[in-house]
């Protein structure tokens, strides 16, 4: 899969921009804050139709313009497609097309497979619950729209829920108010949880492997999936996971009702890095943190080969977090990938160690919200 052109509107700080492509590694060069993560973002928004960010369209708009818009044609499954994703500010209405159709934003992600990679992911490991819940959700919806759906439909009960019991928890009848959306929480929460496990056993066979090959360290890595519901590695099992929530609920509601809040559910749930069974966010060192990341980041883009065919993969500003080993693993990645782009400042050269056989064969220039294709002879210092 790859992305043949875009043309933009009104897109973050591009007023208008217009650009081709080839499969292969392009690279994107420009100082901080003139508009490399956004040219990314674009592509994203235009293979996924939302942000690889926590955005609301609103915020993509272009200062002061009423709309933004989006237009390119990307090739995947021996196809080209035509995809369009308009926003209108005045009206909060977006409008998603594929060859001039209308369609529900949904089944983007599944028709175009994008692995991502930013500074922000190398600190997963680190963060909180939180931030690995809202990226396996991000992966996951771009995966399949099913689960995107039902994401959706448990958030609205949970938020239905946690409003009863902040508003009404002492009044009479309260468990009797809860039950309707209780059965949605449930409902919905065993299939996110399930599907959540067989992503991640998924990923776990791969990126185990990946860290042993790329880094060589004798550790082992593993990735878990720890839920508030089920015991045991890797729940997939819908029938067993619902019972075991609505048992944990049950268990629970005096707790819930005298907190203001539901403690059940995949949205208490956590993704944990293991390192010789040791949590690795409090066991491991910095740079093996980081190889657990670029570990995990293979595993995506192999999922993505071995499902449907070699997926587009971004890179944004990373090398400057990274150490020449893991900058040296994180480039052999490429050749898993139909197309790449890679952005960098131009203020060192990364690409010291760039594997012999996947050649760079587009480079662009941005500033200011402006970009310019360069030839080979005109880089103007991209890797220095």
């Amino acid at each position: 899969m790859f992305v043949k052109e875009i043309r933009l509107r009104n897109f973050r700080n591009y007023e208008k921009a217009e650009l081709c492509f080839k499969p292969g590694v392009s690279l994107v060069k420009g100082a901080n804050g003139q508009g490399k993560s956004n040219l990314l973002e674009a592509i994203y928004c235009l293979c996924f139709a939302g942000s690889f960010r926590p955005a609301r369209d609103e915020d993509m708009v272009y200062w002061n313009k009423p709309f933004y818009f989006l237009q390119g044609t990307v090739y995947s499954n021996n196809c080209y497609y035509r995809l369009e994703i308009g926003y209108a500010l005045a009206q909060k209405r977006k409008v998603v097309k594929i060859n001039g159709t209308v369609e529900k934003k949904g089944r983007f992600g599944h028709a175009f497979p994008v692995v991502f990679f930013v500074p922000e992911d190398l600190e997963i490991v680190r963060r909180g619950p939180e931030e690995r819940r809202r990226f396996l959700d991000r992966e996951l919806c771009q995966l399949s729209p099913v689960y995107a759906a039902d994401l959706s439909a448990y958030r609205r009960a949970l938020m239905q829920k946690n409003r009863l019991l902040k508003e009404k928890k002492n009044a009479t009848g309260i468990k009797e108010l809860l039950e309707p959306w209780n059965r949605q929480l449930i409902q919905y929460g065993s299939r996110i949880i399930s599907r959540r496990s067989d992503m991640i056993r998924i990923w776990n066979n791969k990126a185990a492997k990946n860290y042993s090959v790329l880094f060589h360290c004798g550790q082992n890595l593993q990735l878990d999936y720890m839920s508030s519901t089920v015991d045991g590695e890797f729940p997939s099992d819908l029938e067993y996971i619902a019972e075991n929530m609505s048992r944990e609920i049950k268990m629970r509601e005096e707790e819930e009702r005298v907190r203001g809040y539901a403690l059940v559910g995949p949205h208490k749930d956590d993704l944990l890095f293991l390192l010789d069974k040791r949590e690795a966010r409090k066991f491991a060192s910095h740079g093996q943190q980081r190889s657990a990341v670029i570990a995990l980041k293979a595993a995506q883009v192999q999922y993505y080969r071995e499902m449907a065919e070699k997926p587009l993969f971004m890179i944004d500003d990373i090398f400057s977090e990274l150490d020449e080993l893991r900058r040296r693993q994180c480039l052999l990645l490429f050749s898993d990938a139909a197309q790449v782009f890679m952005t960098v400042t131009g203020e060192r050269n990364y690409l010291e160690n760039y594997p012999k056989g996947q050649e760079i064969v587009s480079f662009f220039c941005v500033q200011e919200g402006k970009i310019r294709e360069v030839g080979h002879g005109d880089q103007s210092g991209l890797a220095h």
